[in-house]
């Protein structure tokens, strides 16, 4: 019987997450003009401590003297970005104004990182400064082959090449045409001769996948977003974790940060893995098939041999993993 109560709750969560979701998915199709969706977002706000306002194309997250502003096109976004909200001001150097520290990401521009003031371009929201997440289980050496999956603008990027030197080797893995342009004008600007860019996205298998090249963070493979404006899909083309390994090299170290597509990168490559030792820092608090990925990587890798660790210690879900033997 208890078993049969368990699997009753179980199908009732599904249910309900299943209702909520669909609630979620038709307000994003409305858009960020619609009166219901701006309600939602506010009461969402409210809920958590936060005042959102709508002014033009703009939309401003406060708290206490605290104001980021976005684009409203990022709409989707305004819910995570109260999440990483302190985040966000205690990594980038803000703009006071008439007592108020304020962040506007809301059009392209140069912003720098409180830990050792380097400047990047950005096309939107800057990549959030976690390199002590990334580098918890395992610090890039001189020397090293590393990979940066979901490069984005490339400041993770930086930080990376910075690590492994000119010995080293940092691959920079960016299918959105907009990021992927900020890429190489970081790379560019701050000499980075140690990393290559790459126009493809990790996938479970290599070939093409409808992309949403919207040039923000949330820039990610269709298939695996939660929300997705089919507006701005396009082909990219993929590569599996193992062909990518064929054509550049095999890691010792991968960040990845791929908006819900490192299930199925994992998944396809748990043959690989096996037998080539890496370590991983995985972002891992994307939904997808309604539950977040990092319970399924939780489960993924100890069937492969690897040790796994997730925790949100650094402010949102991350998973590392490295062989058992490591």
């Amino acid at each position: 019987m208890a078993a049969v109560r368990a699997g009753k709750e179980r199908n009732r969560k599904h249910l309900m997450n299943t209702f909520v979701q669909q609630i979620k998915e038709n307000l994003v199709r409305r858009g960020p003009e619609d009166p219901l969706v701006r309600t939602a977002l506010k009461v969402h706000a409210r809920t958590h401590g936060f005042r959102v306002r709508f002014a033009g194309d703009k939309i401003s997250i406060v708290r206490g003297p605290r104001e980021m502003i976005l684009n409203k096109s990022e709409f989707v976004l305004v819910p995570i970005m109260m999440e990483c909200h302190d985040l966000y001001f205690r990594t980038i150097n803000n703009r006071p104004k008439n007592g108020r520290e304020i962040l506007d990401f809301s059009v392209p521009g140069v912003h720098s990182y409180k830990s050792n003031g380097t400047a990047f371009h950005f096309p939107s929201i800057p990549e959030d400064d976690v390199m002590d997440a990334y580098t918890f289980w395992y610090v890039p050496q001189a020397g090293d082959v590393v990979w940066d999956a979901g490069a984005h603008a490339g400041a993770t990027t930086y930080f990376l090449s910075q690590l492994v030197g000119s010995t080293g080797r940092v691959l920079a893995f960016e299918p959105d045409d907009i990021g992927y342009s900020f890429l190489l004008k970081n790379i560019e600007e701050h000499g980075l001769a140690n990393v290559t860019p790459v126009k493809k996205a990790l996938d479970r298998r290599s070939g093409t996948a409808s992309f949403n090249m919207d040039g923000t963070m949330a820039a990610a493979i269709h298939d695996y977003l939660t929300y997705s404006p089919n507006a701005h899909l396009k082909s990219v083309p993929t590569v599996s974790f193992a062909d990518a390994c064929l054509e550049f090299g095999v890691p010792s170290f991968v960040k990845m940060d791929i908006e819900g597509a490192e299930v199925a990168v994992i998944e396809g490559a748990r043959d690989f893995l096996t037998s080539h030792p890496i370590q991983f820092a995985i972002e891992s608090y994307h939904l997808v098939g309604g539950e977040r990925t990092y319970k399924q990587l939780d489960a993924i890798f100890p069937k492969i041999g690897y040790e796994v660790f997730s925790s949100n210690k650094f402010g949102q879900m991350f998973t590392w993993a490295r062989p058992k033997s490591a």
